[in-house]
C-alpha cells in the first residue's frame, strides 16, 4: 500500500511539475504535525523527488523553501495546539500513557532551548511530538519559531539536496 501511495505521488509529480512546490510544503507540513507525520512517509517523498528534479537539471532552491516554510508552519501548528490544550495535555495520546513525557519535555527545552527544536528536527520519531511539547511547557514563541524556520530549511534541503545533487553529479 505505502508502495503503491509513494509511486502515486511520485508519477503524479513527473506529470505535473508545475505543481512540485505545493507538494513538496504539503509534505513538509504534513512531516511536522503530529500524527499526521505518521501516516504520511513524507521523507521518502522528499528524497525521490529531490532525485526526479535532479535528473532533469531543474532548480531545487524552490523545493527547498517550499518545504521548509511547510515544515515550518506544521511545526507552528503542533506547538499552537501544545500552548492551546496545555493544561489538558496530559489526556491525549501519547501523553495519556506516558506522563512523563512532559516533565522529560521540560528539562529537555530547559537544557536545550533553541537547540533542542533545531536537533529534534532530525530525530524521525520525535520530530513532529517536539512543538507540541514546546507549546505545552511554555517555550516562548520567537525563539521557538526561529528555531523552528532554521531547522525546517535545513531538514528540507537535508531530504531534496542529497539525493538532486547526486544524481546531477553521478548521471550529467
Amino acid at each position: 500500500m505505502l508502495e503503491q501511495y509513494t509511486t502515486a505521488v511520485l508519477t503524479f509529480v513527473r506529470a505535473n511539475q508545475e505543481l512540485a512546490q505545493p507538494i513538496v510544503f504539503a509534505l513538509g507540513f504534513a512531516e511536522s504535525v503530529a500524527l499526521i507525520a505518521w501516516a504520511v512517509p513524507s521523507s521518502v517523498l522528499l528524497l525521490a523527488i529531490g532525485g526526479l528534479f535532479g535528473a532533469q537539471h531543474a532548480p531545487i532552491w524552490t523545493l527547498c523553501l517550499a518545504g521548509g516554510l511547510g515544515a515550518c508552519l506544521g511545526d507552528l501548528l503542533s506547538y499552537t495546539l501544545g500552548r492551546y490544550f496545555k493544561g489538558d495535555a496530559a489526556n491525549f495520546w501519547p501523553l495519556s500513557r506516558k506522563p512523563e513525557l512532559l516533565s522529560q519535555g521540560e528539562r529537555f527545552f530547559e537544557r536545550w532551548g533553541v537547540f533542542g527544536i533545531i536537533g529534534s528536527k532530525f530525530l524521525g520519531p520525535v520530530r513532529s511530538f517536539v512543538p507540541i511539547i514546546a507549546g505545552v511547557v511554555g517555550m516562548r514563541q520567537l525563539p521557538f519559531l526561529l528555531a523552528s524556520a532554521v531547522s525546517s530549511l535545513i531538514w528540507a534541503t537535508a531530504y531534496l539536496a542529497p539525493s538532486a545533487f547526486g544524481i546531477g553529479l553521478f548521471f550529467p
